[in-house]
């Protein structure tokens, strides 16, 4: 089985291309800022990093899942 569906890239409007980009960028933002944080902890370089990006990170998905979700049913609304 397939773990990755296939997307059809039509069914997709410019306001769901605008949330995935914006939450590509806050994951990398993020991801810089966890560094960022850990480097000053060396000794628990692993453990501030962790609790840094995933403390950010799932909130990011979360919301951006929602919103995609959001925009989906719009554009479905609109057409029926």
């Amino acid at each position: 089985m397939d773990p990755v569906g296939q997307v059809d890239l039509r069914r997709m409007n410019a306001t769901q291309w605008l949330v995935v980009i914006v939450i590509d960028v806050l994951v990398l933002a993020e991801l810089a800022v966890a560094m960022y944080v850990a480097a000053g902890h060396p000794d628990t370089f692993t453990l501030t990093f962790m609790k840094t990006f995933f403390g950010m990170l799932i909130p990011t998905l979360v919301l951006g899942f929602l919103a995609k979700r959001m925009m989906r049913s719009a554009s479905l609304r609109i057409k029926s």
